[in-house]
């Protein structure tokens, strides 16, 4: 046999087998394909139930839209399906002191302010858990100055969904006045700090104990009304009840507060609204035996209102409280004969704030962000009035004006930056130092 018979001979059979493996090899590979393509469609599939399962919104409108009284991250869990939805916030500053009381140099400080999770399920439509639960300042361990941050639940109920006009809700409750104390997220106020009223005469951010129920109805019109635990009067101080508030920990339950609030909104342009509160605070001497003897009650009223129309957005806010019982409180909280302070028996205090923004004007009506600048200014009379203990007298310097100047961004509607310039006075002229703030917030 010659040579070219001898390779057509060996050369037929490797051509056959050779096509045998490349069929089979493009079978293998059109099956692979087709397995993968399944699997894709499987994961697909997964993700959008996990999806669901999150309550993820998929749009700027679910995640700009606040229910039941609820912000609008704080109350995702009420639009998804049945399951568990997540959601957070977060905030950070730096901060620097252009003087101190005796005109010195201040100090530059910075603090991861607060990290919080939402987490709430839905059993099913009648039935939601909501909760919050605050990492402030980033650590419990004590920083520099020898002060140390916390872990708190700001909120935890269960609400029980009946009708529009009423339904039922139970746990650990944020109290409904203000602006600030049921939408407190950074990317919803001006600054890098809350208002001072809403943290002093209104304790921001306050939460007890307690059940209620709330509801909407007509156009735009929602109330809220709670029972709860009453706050504890030892705690406190010549500048009001902030350390009062008991935030679920074990709350006296010896007196009881009420609370109730109703608020309309417009088309997103108006929101005018009020809130009254009225409590025991002495808890029948649970928390301080020379409270057995005494009554105390506080309350606080408060009337708000918002204009928004494209960019411009204008806030105003009176406040004002009261604490009947304070003449013999005060020799409870300041038993020392030569202390000075006094617990007040009223307070009352406003502010304004005011922002437009610019960046549609500067940039074109297309752009994705905005650039504000605002004012507020607040006037607060922390000592209002005072009883009368003799040589005890008001204490002028919580007599208190805050001029806040400030540009924000939002980046997204999520994202916001902050820069601030603050300035105090007060009838003491005594002045904390003016500062300079620099921080950014998110919510999600």
């Amino acid at each position: 046999m010659d040579s070219q018979n001898l390779r057509i001979r060996y050369l037929f059979p490797t051509l056959v087998i050779g096509g045998l493996v490349l069929g089979l090899a493009s079978n293998g590979i059109a099956q692979l394909d087709q397995d993968l393509a399944e699997k894709v469609d499987i994961l697909a599939e997964e993700l959008a139930q996990l999806r669901e399962q999150l309550s993820i919104p998929v749009t700027e409108k679910q995640r700009l839209e606040g229910q039941y009284g609820m912000s609008p991250v704080a109350s995702k869990v009420y639009g998804g399906n049945q399951g568990i939805s997540l959601g957070g916030y977060g905030e950070f500053y730096f901060a620097s002191q252009l003087h101190n009381v005796d005109g010195n140099i201040g100090r530059n400080t910075g603090d991861f302010y607060r990290f919080v999770a939402y987490m709430g399920y839905k059993f099913n439509d009648s039935i939601i858990m909501n909760t919050e639960i605050e990492f402030e300042h980033a650590t419990t361990a004590a920083n520099w100055a020898g002060k140390s941050g916390s872990v708190s639940v700001e909120f935890a109920y269960l609400d029980f969904l009946i009708t529009r006009p009423f339904n039922v809700r139970a746990g650990n409750l944020l109290v409904p006045m203000g602006f600030i104390n049921t939408l407190h997220e950074p990317v919803f106020y001006r600054g890098n700090f809350r208002p001072e009223l809403e943290r002093t005469i209104i304790p921001t951010t306050w939460r007890e104990l307690g059940t209620g129920v709330h509801g909407s109805f007509g156009r735009g019109f929602q109330y809220t009304a709670y029972l709860i635990n009453g706050l504890d009067g030892d705690k406190f101080s010549e500048a009001g009840i902030r350390g009062g508030r008991q935030k679920g920990n074990r709350a006296a339950f010896e007196d009881f507060g009420l609370v109730g609030a109703l608020d309309w909104e417009h088309v997103g342009k108006f929101w005018i609204g009020g809130s009254y509160y009225y409590g025991g605070a002495d808890q029948n001497g649970m928390t301080n035996p020379d409270l057995t003897d005494i009554s105390v009650t506080n309350w606080i009223g408060e009337v708000h209102l918002q204009f928004r129309h494209r960019g411009f957005e204008a806030r105003a806010i009176y406040a004002a409280a009261g604490i009947d019982g304070a003449n013999e409180l005060t020799n409870v909280v300041y038993p020392d004969s030569a202390d000075t302070r006094l617990v007040p028996d009223n307070q009352g205090g406003w502010y304004v704030d005011v922002a437009y923004d610019i960046a549609p004007l500067l940039f074109g009506q297309d752009v994705s962000f905005t650039l504000t600048p605002w004012f507020r200014y607040e006037d607060l009379k922390l000592q209002e009035s005072v009883p009368s203990l003799g040589y005890r007298s008001a204490n002028p310097s919580l007599d208190l004006q805050i001029l806040t100047i400030g540009l924000e961004s939002r980046l997204h509607q999520q994202v916001v930056v902050k820069l601030d310039y603050v300035t105090f006075d007060n009838k003491a002229r005594v002045n904390p130092s003016d500062q300079i703030r620099l921080g950014a917030g998110f919510a999600f």
